[in-house]
């Protein structure tokens, strides 16, 4: 099932990505992501009660100090790649940015072995992310 959500959110940011490409071109980036945070809060409200999780959620986080640094940290980062990405968008287009983003999952296995000393490396990967940083590298030098 996990795959199934994968791929679907990656349709979904494929999408996204080009809408926003123009919506950009008519508003700014920071009226648009409000817009984004302002119904995503009352979305995610609604479904945080609707499913009961509301209040166990919110006593974990206040019942650890851990929690609510790495919530805190999350937010924060969440922030700043939505506006990377679409002040990126805005600079170039929406394919090329998107091309370059996907190599995230490398800085996944980074930060996960920096910050918690989890390995997530297998041979597979570290092949698969000198291909994305060769693509990149084609990517970047023929879009100059």
């Amino acid at each position: 099932m996990w795959i199934i959500f994968a791929l679907s959110a990656s349709i979904l940011w494929g999408l996204s990505y080009v809408l926003f490409e123009q919506i950009y071109k008519k508003i700014s980036v920071a009226t648009s992501l409000w817009i984004v945070c302002l119904i995503m809060f009352f979305a995610m409200l609604f479904l945080s009660v609707f499913s009961g999780k509301i209040k166990p959620d919110l006593q974990a986080i206040f019942q650890s100090k851990k929690l609510m640094w790495l919530l805190a940290g999350g937010v924060a980062t969440a922030i700043a790649a939505d506006l990377c990405i679409a002040f990126s968008i805005t600079n170039k287009n929406a394919t090329l940015a998107g091309l370059i983003e996907i190599s995230y999952p490398l800085f996944i296995a980074l930060f996960a072995y920096l910050l918690f000393k989890e390995s997530q490396l297998t041979t597979a990967t570290i092949v698969g992310g000198v291909l994305v940083f060769s693509g990149i590298f084609i990517i970047y030098f023929f879009n100059k």
